[in-house]
C-alpha cells in the first residue's frame, strides 16, 4: 500500500509542477493525500526534484519539471478533482495512478484551432487592458496571428517550444518595426505587448518572487532566474527586429499604460473568452474565471485610486486570492484554474519587458523608472497572493473540485 501511495505522488508531484503550481503548494496537497491514507511522509518538492520518505521507508527521488507552455486548465481541474476523490476515499491509490496518467496524457479539448482563436482573443483583450486605442488594438491583433500560429506550431514540440520566445518575439517585431518605419502605422513597444504576451514571464517571475517570500529558496530563486532569462530571450528578439529594420532606437519610447475606465472592463470579457479556447476550460469553471478577473480588476483599480500602482497591484493581488480560495471551498473551481488566468491579467511582466528593450534602445531613464515599477509591482503581486494564502490557510483542511463537463 505504502509502495502504491508513493509512486502515486511521485505522478501527482510530476503533475502538479507541470502545471506551474509553486512547490509549497505542491508539498501541502501530497500531505495532505497522504494523511487521507493514514500514513506519515516527509516532502521535499523542487522544480526538478522531488524526494519523499513515507511510513520510515527509505526515501525516493525522483524528477519532476515544469514542460514549456501550459497544462490545458481542464485536466488541472480534474487532477484536483481526483486528489478530492482520493482524500475522500472515493478512489483507490492504484485506480488514481493510472487515472492520472491518462489526464495527463489527454488532449486539448479545443484542438489547434480553437487553441489559435482563443490567443486572438485574449491578445485583443490584453490590448483593450494597456493600449485601447482602436487603431493600436487592430494592429496588435494582426500581429497576434503571427505568434498564435507559432504557438500552435510548437504546441507538443519540446524542442521546437524552447526557442520559440525568440523566433516569435523577432518575427513580430520585425513586422511591426517594418510597419511603422513605412508609416502604415504609428506605435511603439507598446504594440507588440498584447501579441508577446504567452511569452512574458509574469507568472513565473510572481510565483519566484511568491516561494521566496514564503521560504522556498532553492525553487524561488531557479523561477526567479528562468523569469529574467526569458524576458532577456524576448528582448533580444526584439532587438533583432529592430535591427534588421534599421529602426532608430534612441527614437523608441514606451507609452504609458492607458487609465480609461472602460477599457479594461471589456478587455477582460474578450480575455476570459480567449482563455476558455486557449487554455482548454471548461464550462462549469468559465464563470468563476471571470469572476476572480474582475476582482483582480476591480482591486486593482480602487488599489490605484487609495493608493498609487503598488497599492493597485496588492489589493488585486490579494482580492483575488481571497475570491479565488472561497470558490475553491465552496466546491466550485479549484483555486489554481481560476488564479492562473488573472495573473496574466495583472500582467506584470509586460512592464518589465518594455523597461529592458528601452535599455537597449537608449532610453535609459525610462528604462530605469520601468524596471523598477516592474520588479516592486511583482513583489506587491507576491506579497498580496502570500497574505490572501495566510488569511485562507486555515479553512484547507479539505480540497473540494467540481464535477466538471
Amino acid at each position: 500500500m505504502t509502495d502504491k501511495l508513493v509512486e502515486f505522488l511521485e505522478e501527482l508531484s510530476r503533475a502538479l509542477i507541470a502545471s506551474g503550481n509553486s512547490v509549497s503548494e505542491t508539498e501541502r496537497i501530497l500531505r495532505g493525500v497522504a494523511e487521507s491514507q493514514n500514513v506519515e511522509v516527509e516532502v521535499s518538492v523542487l522544480p526538478t526534484m522531488l524526494i519523499i520518505k513515507a511510513g520510515g521507508e527509505t526515501s525516493r527521488m525522483s524528477l519532476a519539471a515544469q514542460s514549456p507552455g501550459v497544462m490545458p486548465l481542464h485536466q488541472v481541474t480534474k487532477i484536483y478533482r481526483l486528489i478530492d476523490d482520493v482524500r475522500s476515499g472515493g478512489t483507490e491509490i492504484s485506480d488514481a495512478i493510472d487515472e492520472l496518467r491518462e489526464i495527463v496524457g489527454g488532449p486539448h479539448r479545443f484542438g489547434r484551432y480553437g487553441m489559435f482563436l482563443g490567443y486572438l482573443l485574449l491578445s485583443v483583450g490584453i490590448a483593450f487592458l494597456i493600449q485601447p486605442d482602436l487603431n493600436l488594438v487592430v494592429y496588435s491583433s494582426l500581429l497576434s496571428v503571427i505568434s498564435g500560429a507559432l504557438i500552435v506550431l510548437g504546441y507538443g514540440n519540446r524542442r521546437l517550444s524552447l526557442i520559440m520566445p525568440v523566433l516569435a518575439s523577432f518575427t513580430v517585431s520585425g513586422v511591426a518595426f517594418f510597419l511603422i518605419r513605412a508609416g502604415a502605422v504609428t506605435g511603439n513597444l507598446t504594440l507588440i505587448v498584447p501579441p508577446l504576451i504567452y511569452f512574458i514571464p509574469g507568472v513565473t517571475l510572481t510565483t519566484g518572487i511568491y516561494e521566496l517570500a514564503s521560504g522556498e529558496l532553492v525553487s524561488g530563486s531557479s523561477r526567479v532566474i528562468y523569469g529574467c532569462m526569458l524576458l532577456l530571450l524576448l528582448v533580444f528578439g526584439v532587438l533583432m527586429g529592430m535591427q534588421i529594420n534599421g529602426f532608430p532606437q534612441e527614437e523608441f519610447a514606451a507609452i504609458k499604460i492607458s487609465t480609461l475606465s472602460y477599457s479594461p472592463y471589456i478587455g477582460a470579457v474578450l480575455f476570459a473568452a480567449g482563455i476558455y479556447l486557449f487554455l482548454s476550460v471548461y464550462r462549469s469553471d468559465f464563470p468563476w474565471i471571470l469572476l476572480v478577473l474582475y476582482t483582480a480588476l476591480v482591486g486593482q483599480q480602487l488599489g490605484n485610486t487609495m493608493g498609487g500602482g503598488l497599492l493597485g497591484a496588492f489589493l488585486g493581488a490579494l482580492s483575488m486570492t481571497l475570491v479565488a480560495r472561497a470558490i475553491e471551498m465552496a466546491g466550485k473551481t479549484p483555486h489554481f484554474v481560476t488564479l492562473y488566468p488573472a495573473f496574466w491579467f495583472l500582467a506584470p511582466g509586460s512592464i518589465g519587458f518594455i523597461g529592458l528593450a528601452n535599455l537597449l534602445g537608449k532610453n535609459y531613464l525610462t528604462s530605469i523608472a520601468e524596471i523598477t515599477l516592474f520588479s516592486m509591482t511583482v513583489i506587491a503581486i507576491a506579497l498580496g497572493l502570500l497574505v490572501g494564502a495566510l488569511l485562507t490557510e486555515p479553512f484547507h483542511e479539505k480540497i473540494r473540485a467540481p464535477s466538471g463537463d
